[in-house]
């Protein structure tokens, strides 16, 4: 009976977390228009059969789908407009007024460079897997190497040659950014995704590994 239950409860943990996650980024993304789209469909209420008070919660779920298509319809416009000169240049406004604005600046700017450099054509934000000496140097920490030392810190520190980050786990969000010598860092040959599974499984599932059958069927009866 327990086996079974842990069986059951581990093929419904990715599910329920995949559901979680999901819910999560439906929320965020389709509540600045939600408010927009309810009023709509209040406002044709009666062409839709529907009343705010007797299908509150219709009201609210198809205000969040209308939203969601909303949204995906704006974001495909911008990033066709975002292909022409013109409509480059008329998105500068905004940029540029938005860096006058002294706490919204900082707050613009350092968005700004992050979402260029994470999502960058031209380079990759994790360039491979290596291990680093940490916490100290009888332990080994799994990380990313994410470019070189800049010049300005290498001024100080001439022997560090890469930065690399040391996610933390199961959450890799957060983490240590460490300068270190070339010498010190031991590339591994575990692509950036397998490692990253690796990571959030707080390492049961190991690189190139195959996750166990969730199937109860294929625990042996002598063994329940």
């Amino acid at each position: 009976m327990k086996k079974y239950f842990f069986t059951g409860f581990i093929a419904l943990l990715p599910l329920a977390l995949t559901l979680i996650i999901v819910n999560w980024l439906f929320n965020l993304f389709t509540a600045p228009l939600a408010g927009l789209m309810e009023s709509i469909i209040i406002a044709y209420e009666d062409n839709l059969h529907l009343s705010p008070e007797k299908h509150a919660a219709l009201v609210l779920f198809l205000s969040r789908v209308l939203a969601l298509i909303l949204l995906f319809i704006l974001i495909l416009v911008l990033g066709f407009c975002g292909q022409k000169f013109l409509i480059k240049a008329l998105l500068k406004v905004p940029e540029s007024l938005f860096s006058r604005i002294p706490i919204v600046r900082s707050i613009f700017k350092l968005s700004h460079d992050i979402t260029k450099a994470v999502f960058s054509e031209d380079k990759k934000t994790f360039q491979e897997t290596v291990l680093v000496p940490f916490p100290h140097h009888e332990a080994l920490a799994m990380g990313f190497v994410t470019g070189t030392t800049p010049a300005i810190f290498k001024k100080g520190t001439p022997e560090t040659d890469l930065v690399v980050f040391v996610p933390t786990a199961p959450h890799p969000m957060s983490g240590f950014l460490l300068f270190t010598p070339k010498v010190l860092a031991t590339r591994v040959d575990v692509s950036v995704e397998d490692a990253f599974k690796f990571l959030i499984s707080c390492g049961t599932l190991h690189p190139g590994e195959v996750p166990p059958s969730t199937d109860p069927q294929v625990i042996p009866s002598d063994k329940l």
